[in-house]
C-alpha cells in the first residue's frame, strides 16, 4: 500500500467521523450553533482505525 493511498484512507476515514458527530449531535436536537467537534477524539478514534485497516493489510 502506498503513502497515498494510505492518506486517503485516513481522509476518508476522519470524513465519516466527522459526519457521524455531525448526524449524531442533530439527532440529538442540538442546535446548529452548538454543535461540537473534539478535534482530539476524532484524530485519536481516526489513527486507531488506519491502524486496524493496516493491520487487516498485512495478513
Amino acid at each position: 500500500m502506498t503513502e497515498k493511498e494510505i492518506i486517503q484512507i485516513e481522509n476518508e476515514i476522519f470524513t465519516k467521523l466527522v459526519i457521524d458527530t455531525l448526524k449524531q449531535q442533530r439527532t440529538d436536537g442540538v442546535a446548529i450553533k452548538d454543535y461540537l467537534l473534539d478535534k482530539y477524539e476524532i484524530d485519536r478514534i481516526t489513527k486507531e482505525r488506519l491502524k486496524k485497516i493496516l493491520s487487516e493489510e498485512k495478513k
